[in-house]
């Protein structure tokens, strides 16, 4: 019992974290505001992380393990490498858009010095199916002339801004449109002209 306590406790106090961190940035968030938002004494936090900078490790790595699965999820080898990244994007996209805190999180914290070297070092490995399908469209010839820095750059940065506008309630289309759009997009920008 008190094992699925702890867990409630834990999550709580991550769900509260990435709300107030998502909307009020991380030196603007003291840890006792966190604390009350997840309905546990001041203490407790320190409990489940040393630090704050521990906190954000932990809700950094967890958002991570979150959207690689979805990229993992979303590759399918037999089926053409271009319809492989159209579909990692789109599931990325869906995740994106049922978790828009937990989104502008990471997007918050992405490039943040207050992410350890540790955290970031596991980033690269969990996205490395990406990578794998960047490296399979070049060889292929699909990606001419585009390089890794580009591809990630169309793959993953406009999909932030759609978040903000979908949060503000400022997107023109539905979402599932707004998908669709993006992953079109993307592709005309990567697809080279024969």
């Amino acid at each position: 019992m008190s094992r699925h306590l702890s867990e409630e406790k834990r999550r709580a106090l991550m769900e509260a974290a990435v709300d107030l961190f998502s909307t009020q940035g991380f030196h603007a968030t003291p840890t006792q505001q966190i604390s009350e938002r997840a309905g546990v004494s001041a203490g407790t936090l320190f409990r489940y992380f040393r630090t704050k900078e521990d906190l954000i490790d932990s809700l950094y790595s967890s958002i991570h393990r979150a959207l690689a699965d979805a990229v993992d999820e979303a590759i399918r080898p037999e089926i053409p490498v271009e319809d492989q990244i159209k579909n990692v994007k789109r599931q990325v996209l869906h995740w994106m858009f049922e978790n828009p805190k937990k989104t502008l999180f990471f997007e918050q914290f992405s490039s943040s010095p207050n992410i350890t070297e540790k955290a970031k070092e596991e980033v690269v490995i969990r996205f490395s199916a990406l990578d794998d399908l960047y490296r399979k469209a070049v060889s292929r010839g699909i990606l001419k002339g585009v390089n890794r820095e580009v591809f990630l750059a169309n793959f993953w940065y406009p999909n932030f801004m759609l978040i903000h506008l979908h949060t503000i309630g400022k997107l023109q289309s539905d979402v599932e449109e707004t998908i669709e759009q993006s992953v079109a997009s993307m592709w005309c920008g990567l697809e080279q002209k024969q």
